[in-house]
């Protein structure tokens, strides 16, 4: 009987990790770099965003995007959508991503915020991320 006990619990315990790690809640994700938004609501809004780019806060002379995780295409999605609006991709050093359009060059730098999510700072300038699902 103790033994199927043990079991029992084992395994509720095993299937509720599952549970929660799989679809966890936003206060298990790490800190942002911007305060005026909470957790709750980035991961939400990350969530329903499809795999788009997701416009998330304004901080001094930045602005936060993020997108979904999807090992490795983000930075691949950034260079189509900063290309649909004319943005030439110059190059990539480290975390930083240079663009240049006409004589106008900026940088937008990512950062991976868990395993779920990634998220951009660009310089506050009329660029297209600016103009997505906001």
């Amino acid at each position: 009987m103790a033994r199927k006990t043990v079991f029992l619990f084992l395994l509720i315990c095993l299937l509720g990790g599952m549970l929660l790690f799989a679809d966890r809640p936003a206060f298990l994700y790490p800190e942002l770099p911007f305060p005026s938004v909470s957790k709750q609501t980035v991961v939400s809004q990350l969530r329903e965003a499809n795999g788009r780019f997701r416009k998330l806060a304004t901080e001094r002379s930045y602005v936060w995007y993020g997108i979904a995780a999807q090992r490795g295409a983000e930075k691949d999605k950034l260079i189509e959508e900063m290309g649909k609006a004319g943005w030439t991709f110059l190059q990539q050093e480290g975390s930083g991503y240079f663009f240049q359009q006409g004589t106008e060059k900026i940088v937008i730098t990512s950062r991976m915020w868990s395993g779920d999510f990634v998220l951009f700072k660009a310089p506050v300038t009329d660029h297209p991320l600016s103009l997505s699902n906001e």
